[in-house]
């Protein structure tokens, strides 16, 4: 049964209200202008294609037309200039899926099923870096932010209840603040009293009194000047603790999930370069496991790209990056502490594990 089938109907025409939910997904592609096309495992003239319907770090949902072929050709085309329509139509035992791209082409895919993929995954290492400068936190919003898509897209289904205590933080404009894409992310998310209650809770639950009475007086008064002084006050030293209660969170409700698996070739790269890391770190004094190490004022953090099982660009690979801190004394330390702003203190993103142990010994 298709839900919002008497609104999807219009953008796909041939739907039935009767038929799997994986159709409302397909047309809820034609209705954003979202369709894609990938080809999947040839099989003689039949093969699977793939569409993907949400994909990212936490998760990857994908439609697949089975033992499909194509007449015509996909063209990647930009929709906003080629307007594509979709359209599903039988022929005997057929199922066919008719795209319109503007006026430019058309194309059919025949095929014998239409089935969905569906499975979250591990996203906690996640580090994509864009922007400098609090990087800790901009880590911290872009998970919150990915856990709160995936949840806007499917629900209960795709979240457990762990991240869905803190996925609202994304509601908290001072937290989203530290954006980590080089854009405010304030025209994305909503901001929310529910979202400032969040961020009350969890400083009250990492004993941080005073954050938690300005993010309780911003929930009830949300004025511009209040925004900036609690995203400030996020840089402080003093919001350590809130900082790794967070984090902490995210990382127990990731774990909840499945690692990707890509194969043995790919997998057995990973679990290398993570062994490489580790000697290389022990030898030069570290100690710790992966991917936390510390050697008296200084830490290192392993954050990693993951590659896409299915779909993914072919230069886009498994890559490592490492976030360094340094602080003036061993008992400031904590997680990524380098990153937050006072004397003595740095932190910064670097790529080159060698290059940083050399400059690590100067």
């Amino acid at each position: 049964m298709i839900e919002r089938y008497e609104e999807l109907r219009g953008y796909l025409p041939g739907l039935q209200k009767d038929m799997p939910e994986c159709y409302g997904k397909l047309a809820e592609i034609f209705e954003h202008q979202v369709f894609e096309l990938h080809l999947g495992e040839e099989r003689g003239r039949k093969t699977d294609f793939y569409i993907p319907y949400m994909m990212n770090d936490a998760l990857e949902c994908y439609l697949v037309l089975r033992d499909a072929w194509m007449t015509g050709d996909y063209l990647e085309l930009d929709p906003e200039e080629y307007p594509i329509q979709g359209q599903l139509a039988w022929r005997d035992d057929k199922s066919a899926l008719i795209v319109k791209q503007g006026k430019e082409n058309v194309f059919t895919i025949w095929f014998a099923e239409l089935t969905e993929v569906f499975q979250c995954y591990q996203y906690h290492r996640i580090g994509h870096f864009w922007v400098q400068g609090q990087e800790q936190w901009r880590q911290l919003v872009y998970m919150v932010g990915t856990v709160y898509e995936k949840y806007q897209y499917l629900g209960d289904a795709a979240c457990n209840t762990e991240e869905q205590a803190f996925m609202r933080l994304i509601e908290f404009s001072p937290f989203r603040y530290w954006s980590p894409v080089g854009e405010s992310l304030d025209d994305r998310y909503p901001s929310t009293r529910e979202g400032a209650l969040c961020m009350k809770e969890m400083a009250l639950e990492a004993g941080d009194k005073g954050y938690a009475r300005l993010a309780g007086i911003y929930a009830r008064f949300p004025a511009g000047f209040l925004k900036r002084k609690l995203a400030k006050k996020l840089c402080s030293p003093a919001r350590q603790g809130l900082y790794e209660n967070i984090y902490e969170k995210i990382r127990a409700a990731s774990l909840k999930y499945p690692k990707r698996v890509y194969g043995e070739e790919l997998d057995g790269k990973i679990l290398g370069e993570r062994k490489r890391i580790h000697q290389k770190l022990h030898r030069a004094g570290f100690s710790g496991k992966y991917p936390v190490y510390t050697k008296g004022n200084v830490q290192i953090v392993a954050a990693e790209e993951h590659p896409f099982t299915t779909m993914e660009a072919e230069d886009f690979t498994f890559r490592i990056r490492f976030m360094v801190s340094r602080c003036r004394k061993e008992k400031e330390m904590g997680r990524n502490c380098g990153f937050f702003s006072g004397r003595g203190r740095e932190g910064r993103i670097q790529e080159d594990l060698d290059l940083l142990l050399g400059e690590l010994e100067e």
